[in-house]
């Protein structure tokens, strides 16, 4: 019979398939501005930065440094690293069932300043909203991939 066989990997399928929350997030650092956009910037996708402007009133959202993380890997994952600041992001434990959260931590200076949890969305990025930068301010943005 080769329904059974069929059957049988369907069902393995839907089990190996995806889980909740992704397993790879984009985590970068944003500088907001009020100035229009300059041709030589990376600027953020538009996209997310609508969504940017709708939350801080910013004109445009430039690229300071970004970076993948992989939360199949283990341990603390230690990002956006710079003289002055630092996030940390670590995978928490997760059921079956259950949505798949971060704990994350940002440093300045060596201090811990922010601490908090984010369930992973795969439409609701994180918003962190970092200190005056120049004539802006600097955004931890948390995508999910």
């Amino acid at each position: 019979m080769m329904i059974r066989p069929l059957l049988f990997s369907l069902l393995l399928l839907g089990l190996l398939g995806p889980a909740h929350g992704a397993d790879k997030l984009w985590v970068a650092l944003y500088l907001g501005e009020k100035r229009h956009p300059d041709e030589e910037q990376t600027l953020a996708p538009e996209k997310l930065a609508q969504r940017l402007r709708e939350v801080f009133g910013f004109e445009q959202y430039k690229l300071i440094k970004g970076e993948e993380v992989d939360l199949q890997k283990d341990g603390d994952h230690w990002v956006l690293s710079r003289k002055d600041f630092f996030l940390r992001i670590q995978a928490l434990p997760q059921a079956p069932d259950e949505p798949k959260q971060i704990a994350y931590e940002i440093y300045k200076d060596g201090f811990l300043v922010v601490k908090g949890k984010y369930e992973i969305s795969a439409d609701t990025p994180l918003f962190i909203n970092g200190p005056d930068f120049h004539q802006g301010r600097l955004i931890f943005v948390v995508d999910p991939q």
